[in-house]
């Protein structure tokens, strides 16, 4: 006897399927602690695991290339938290000083607009509205919030001491659930194989770039030089945006502390520097990426950002990446909503050779 089916309108599944991703994105939003530190966990293992395979290959015992792997995971997160936190609190302590600049470069160009003929009071909105101090205190802020999300130290470290020793035995269990046939599994591998190679490159080349911003701003005798190559470092992680954003900070510094030329060098140096790694070197060896159209970019950023904080922001791409191959691409009636979030339409001959690369990979 047939099992009767359950058929529903269109509106109503799409009613029920809105009701689902919101009941999911409040849990998300209530548990973005416990997530960003499980999904940043995740990352950092996803791309340190290769160095413990590394050491394994040249004869280090396991045990001794897990421990010197973990070892390098953990003092490199620490001291990257600790020098954003010492950075951002003289940052702190420095702002009402900055407020004093900003009331003398207004009353300054105010004298000069009336000297022109201009009536300041129709001006005097937008002029409060471009207060540069709140763009500082927003960066200070978006730091100090990352900060916060990612402070906690013992819960990412229990994370990734786990699972990194699942990642020891993690190959020998992709390659018998390939053989058999599981898709899906490869679908994932393939997935966690291109974030890994974003993630890399994008480090960097995030490295390298904040490396030469912080020299940049030292040259030009910017304050706070290393936490706005840090900032720089971490806006890498955002396409196409974050280099803009990573601009606007040492930029209105630069303009507080010693006048428009300095900020004028101060951002065409950024704009150079960081403008050509990301549409010059990334696209070079990195070919189309993570597949997303630039509105994509945009909104992944705004609306991660919305649900788990200023970790959001920076993961937001990798996260919409997994949710499109994973969930969209997985389910063949969703594929024309993955064709849409896409930058490209996809070339299924491509795919095709690129799995069974990535496949043999595993196997090896």
């Amino acid at each position: 006897m047939e099992k009767p089916q359950l058929n529903l309108s269109l509106t109503l599944r799409v009613l029920l399927a809105i009701a689902a991703l919101g009941l999911t994105l409040a849990f998300m939003r209530n548990a973005a602690d416990m997530l960003n530190a499980l999904i940043l966990s995740w990352i950092i293992v996803l791309v340190a695991s290769p160095l413990m395979r590394w050491l394994n290959s040249k004869r280090v015992p396991m045990v001794l290339s897990y421990t010197l792997t973990l070892i390098v995971i953990l003092a490199v997160f620490v001291a990257f938290v600790l020098m954003i936190v010492v950075a951002l609190n003289r940052l702190v302590e420095a702002i009402p000083t900055y407020a004093e600049a900003y009331e003398d470069l207004t009353a300054s160009v105010q004298s000069t607009l009336v000297s022109l003929g201009i009536d300041v009071a129709d001006l005097q909105a937008s002029i409060n509205f471009l207060d540069p101090v709140q763009l500082v205190e927003f960066a200070a802020n978006f730091l100090a919030g990352l900060v916060g999300t990612i402070s906690g130290v013992v819960l990412i470290a229990l994370l990734v001491i786990f699972l990194l020793l699942d990642a020891i035995n993690a190959p020998a269990k992709l390659v018998a659930e390939i053989n058999r046939g599981n898709s899906y599994l490869k679908r994932l591998f393939t997935t966690s194989n291109s974030l890994r190679e974003y993630v890399y490159l994008t480090t960097l080349v995030g490295l390298v770039t904040g490396v030469i911003d912080t020299v940049w701003f030292i040259l030009l005798g910017v304050d706070f030089p290393v936490l706005w190559g840090i900032l720089a470092f971490l806006m890498s992680y955002i396409p196409s945006l974050g280099f803009w954003l990573a601009a606007i900070p040492p930029t209105v510094l630069a303009l507080l502390e010693s006048g428009p030329g300095v900020a004028a060098l101060v951002f065409v140096g950024i704009v150079l520097i960081n403008g050509f790694a990301e549409n010059v070197i990334k696209p070079k060896y990195m070919g189309t990426g993570l597949n997303l159209s630039p509105f994509m970019i945009v909104y992944s950023v705004i609306f991660w950002a919305a649900i788990l904080g200023p970790l959001g922001a920076i993961l937001g791409v990798p996260m919409t990446v997994m949710f499109k191959e994973l969930v969209l691409e997985a389910d063949e009636q969703n594929h024309w909503i993955a064709a849409l979030m896409s930058s490209s339409a996809s070339e299924p001959q491509q795919d095709q050779a690129k799995n069974e690369k990535q496949s043999s990979e595993v196997r090896q």
